[in-house]
């Protein structure tokens, strides 16, 4: 879906303004359900309470990119967790974590899962209403999917990719062409919220700029109206990983 990227200024700012008051008196007054894919094989995930003892200052000071992970998939326990905390449902109005534009709740969460484990190697959505994994695809080949993601040379092993897509038709109704800006920002959020969950779990989560949208958007089968967002790497780092200077492989920036 290709749409335009409006820059506000003080001559754009009203008419943009007046469209959104419009859209709010057309829209109904409940946001569209989350996603779902009905019918397809799904995994169940477990239970999930807050950790009330977890110290945000102290993950923040740990949190690295680091490029040397294990294949092996995280237990079910620790990605049920993970993706609770980071994506699912917490509020009304299907409202979590994220940041979202009018509260639309605009943005999806898919898994390229390469190791199998207690789930199959596979493509995967998280579902926020059930806090399940409804299996797209069965299998995923790391090689295949390192040629449509390049950035991948830069990680050794991995379990998992993020794939954070937005609906760009549900937020265009709204907020026009305008809309992008919004789908980026609340990407960046989670991808956030992931990186820093990953890393109080053990894991670690390691943001990628280099993809290809319309191949990675045809293997999942997305609407044309959805935008891939941005992609990430997971796993566990890797025994003997030493967080110094000259020591260990990481990074502060998207590769």
């Amino acid at each position: 879906m290709d749409m335009p990227f409006l820059e506000l200024d003080a001559a754009s700012y009203p008419a943009w303004r007046d469209g959104i008051l419009a859209a709010e008196v057309n829209d109904e007054a409940v946001p569209p359900a989350p996603r779902s894919y009905p019918g397809y094989p799904r995994w169940p995930l477990d239970p999930v309470r807050a950790r009330l003892w977890g110290s945000l200052d102290r993950v923040l000071s740990r949190r690295r990119s680091v490029r040397d992970l294990s294949k092996a998939l995280p237990p079910r326990r620790t990605l049920s967790r993970l993706l609770r905390a980071g994506h699912g449902i917490t509020g009304q109005l299907s409202a979590g974590p994220v940041p979202s534009a009018g509260g639309l709740q605009a943005l999806e969460l898919y898994l390229v899962v390469f190791a199998s484990g207690w789930l199959p190697a596979g493509l995967y959505h998280y579902d926020r209403g059930g806090h399940h994994l409804s299996q797209i695809a069965l299998g995923a080949g790391r090689d295949d999917w390192r040629r449509r993601v390049p950035s991948l040379d830069h990680i050794r092993g991995g379990a998992l990719l993020w794939v954070v897509v937005g609906d760009g038709g549900r937020v265009t109704r709204k907020y026009g062409p305008r809309a992008l800006r919004f789908l980026l920002q609340e990407a960046g959020h989670l991808m956030q919220n992931l990186c820093l969950l990953s890393t109080s779990l053990g894991l670690a989560t390691v943001p990628l700029g280099g993809y290809f949208e319309r191949d990675v958007a045809r293997q999942f089968a997305l609407p044309r109206t959805d935008f891939v967002l941005y992609v990430g790497g997971c796993g566990t780092p890797e025994r003997g990983f030493v967080e110094q200077r000259g020591v260990g492989r990481t990074t502060e920036t998207i590769v």
